[in-house]
């Protein structure tokens, strides 16, 4: 589970802006909250929602998380080169100094292993990482994994890493590129084991660099050869809300591609995908997403949840994040939305207000942070009369 994320020029971001999910000890214990199990005094969020005005930078918060990963990963995922979409913020001062990320969570890596906290810190700018550095925790002390400066200088590693200093594989490492990424494709277990968890990450969100995405339906068809059950609880779904289907089944078209077929109750022909109404197709590219998550006990991080959704099918994913009975591994939920519907369904600790300051960077706060904020009066109305912030404003 993510505890901390912190973004310093990046995008709408301009001095360091804080996500801070940490909740207060003098919150109450509801199910919602899960108790870390590396450090019992805190508690997370198992959803997190993001509100505020258009362009206010909601979206490149969230995008901030998936690079940190895509940066990680790279290029034991691919052979892409995240850093090349890494944009500063839009001013002469910001645009020649680094985009810097940190993020702390906490995971264990192999089943029946103990889980660990964790913190990542990466500096970059288009064309090569200037820093990067991976701690634990080990009886709550901060210690190095491994560390690495500007280019040509030596990366420090720990035997924590399960390598030496003078081991070879470290040479690979290239100024573009990640050590955590290199390192797995070089077949080190830790960093593998860290990867292919992050790997599940970024199957379970809709960010891809500059623009949102879905999963492309061969990919939708794989998952769901590989994961029955997830095949089984996606239709499910989508007939709770479309009584009308019947099954869903895939197809060959014929042309050596497969196709998606809905049958409907009353029709003596399936219908298509792309004949499917907008809504029970987000549901079918977007379900699959969810179940990475919570089967995998990992992060997903969704843009604009509620486009084509009715808000009591948002609202049903949102629960199936904050149930214990339905996310048994710890997965979180991260998303932005529009719909002030929503605040009826969510406590202050999961609601960040997302602003624009006077400099024309993002500004982000927690609602929890608002004092003489009363828990028993709905967000809803707190939030219309602008005593939460983020209410935009035509007039």
């Amino acid at each position: 589970m993510i505890h901390y994320l912190s973004v310093t020029n990046y995008h709408s971001i301009r001095e360091e802006t804080v996500l801070d999910l940490r909740i207060p000890k003098t919150s109450p214990d509801y199910e919602r909250f899960r108790p870390s199990k590396v450090k019992p005094d805190i508690r997370l969020p198992s959803v997190v929602v993001l509100m505020g005005p258009n362009g206010s930078g909601k979206t490149t918060l969230l995008r901030a998380i998936t690079t940190i990963v895509r940066i990680a990963c790279n290029p034991w995922r691919s052979q892409e080169i995240p850093i090349k979409t890494v944009v500063p913020f839009f001013s002469s001062a910001a645009w020649n100094k680094p985009s810097r990320f940190c993020i702390e969570f906490e995971a264990n890596w192999s089943p029946g292993s103990s889980s660990r906290l964790f913190r990542y810190e990466v500096s970059t700018n288009a064309d090569q990482i200037l820093y990067e550095a991976f701690y634990h925790f080990p009886k709550g002390r901060l210690r190095r994994i491994f560390e690495r400066g500007r280019p040509g200088e030596p990366v420090y590693v720990s035997r924590d890493l399960g390598i030496t200093p003078k081991d070879n594989r470290l040479k690979a490492v290239r100024k573009d590129t990640s050590v955590i990424g290199t390192l797995a494709m070089l077949n080190v277990p830790l960093v593998m084991e860290i990867t292919e968890k992050l790997d599940h990450m970024l199957a379970a969100t809709n960010i891809v660099y500059h623009q949102n995405w879905m999963l492309p339906i061969e990919a939708v068809v794989e998952l769901f050869v590989q994961y029955p059950d997830i095949k089984k609880r996606v239709i499910q779904e989508i007939q709770r809300n479309d009584i009308a289907i019947k099954d869903i089944r895939i197809a060959g078209n014929g042309t050596g591609e497969e196709e998606v077929l809905f049958e409907h109750r009353g029709l003596d022909t399936p219908v298509p995908l792309f004949g499917e109404s907008g809504g029970t197709k987000r549901m079918f590219y977007l379900l699959p997403q969810i179940y990475i998550a919570l089967n995998n006990g990992v992060a997903s991080v969704i843009d604009e949840i509620d486009g084509d959704l009715h808000v009591d099918i948002v609202r049903q994913i949102l629960q199936r994040f904050q149930s214990r009975e339905t996310n048994r591994h710890n997965a979180q939920l991260f998303v932005t939305s529009h719909n002030v519907g929503l605040l009826d369904d969510i406590e202050k600790e999961e609601l960040f207000i997302v602003e624009k300051g006077e400099d024309g960077g993002t500004c982000v706060h927690g609602v929890q942070e608002i004092t003489g904020l009363r828990r028993d009066i709905r967000l809803y109305p707190r939030y219309r009369s602008g005593a939460l912030g983020g209410l935009p404003d035509l007039a």
